[in-house]
């Protein structure tokens, strides 16, 4: 067979299997579901909590989260007698607030979805592969997925799901902070660097780049210097001891902002966070979700760009 030949055999090959090529895509794009349980099955944990947006966005509207912890050695059947050493992967679903109605949680067929529903070790797949979790695979930039996948909890005999819901992913590695500290890692053991001291540091190095994390606004246009894939990294930031006696550890994420004003800034995610050692992630921020309607809110650019400066976040009610 010629080379000709050979050549005309393989484009035709490829037009045979274009449809099934665009199948496949769709399937793979449709929106994928997660039933929220009343109690978590053996081997993971589940906590959720409601945070209150009034205070740090001026809107009256309340933001979920749930959060999925699980080891890959250990049963977590009492995490409050877990070694503080214990390798940990939290999973980070949280339910956003619709700005566009009045209805966060959508009444839904379940039968409609069965085919797109997915069990916890679907997750845990899931999150293996956005945490640089296996050696021999290849990753992208991308780690967190938004409207992708949705949250479903019964209320009575009805099945409700989220309409807005980011879901990100995060490895809890402890230790001294000589050790690498990849994005999504959660680490209490980190020594503070707050982001006004962050941006001392940086401005040394690069004094006439603009600082990240004050980027908000920006746009492709803007040429960003930032290195994307090197650099972004959770901080954390400050040690907090609540009414309750409870201690939380407050991180920041170092990204800048680089998207179109017409898409929103997902790779920030929770920007900002607290986390507590047996309860999970109980409070945070979202401003690439606020900043994105920041016309329906009574906030100005001055005022996201402060909430930044101060690490301010919201916090569940339960820590207040």
């Amino acid at each position: 067979m010629g080379i000709m030949e050979q050549l005309v055999n393989k484009i035709i090959r490829f037009w045979l299997l274009l449809p099934f090529l665009f199948v496949t895509i769709g399937l793979s794009g449709k929106v994928k579901y997660i039933i929220m349980p009343d109690h978590a099955e053996e081997g993971y944990t589940i906590d959720r909590y409601r945070l209150s947006t009034e205070k740090l966005y001026g809107v009256n509207k309340t933001v979920e989260l749930f959060t999925l912890t699980f080891s890959n050695s250990k049963k977590l059947t009492d995490r409050n007698k877990l070694d503080p050493n214990t390798d940990l992967n939290l999973i980070l679903l949280s339910v956003l607030p619709n700005l566009m109605g009045n209805k966060d949680w959508i009444e839904i067929d379940i039968d409609s979805v069965k085919n797109n529903i997915i069990v916890p070790s679907y997750l845990k797949r899931l999150f293996s592969l956005n945490t640089l979790s296996e050696f021999d695979k290849t990753y992208g930039a991308k780690t967190k997925y938004f409207d992708e996948y949705q949250v479903i909890q019964k209320i009575g005999s009805k099945y409700y799901s989220s309409k807005h819901c980011i879901i990100q992913f995060f490895a809890i590695r402890n230790r001294p902070s000589i050790f690498q500290n990849v994005f999504g890692t959660i680490n209490i053991e980190q020594n503070p660097l707050t982001i006004t001291q962050m941006e001392g540091i940086f401005k040394k190095r690069y004094p006439h780049e603009d600082f990240p994390p004050y980027t908000i606004g920006n746009t492709p246009y803007d040429y960003p210097s930032f290195d994307y894939l090197r650099d972004r990294k959770e901080y954390l930031s400050k040690v907090i001891k609540f009414n309750n006696g409870i201690i939380g550890y407050q991180f920041w994420t170092f990204t800048d902002w680089h998207t179109h004003d017409h898409e929103f800034e997902v790779d920030r995610g929770i920007d900002r966070f607290v986390y507590v050692p047996g309860r999970g992630i109980i409070g945070g921020s979202f401003d690439f979700y606020f900043y994105f309607h920041r016309k329906k809110l009574p906030i100005k650019y001055t005022d996201f760009l402060n909430n930044i400066k101060e690490e301010k976040v919201m916090i569940a009610d339960d820590f207040k």
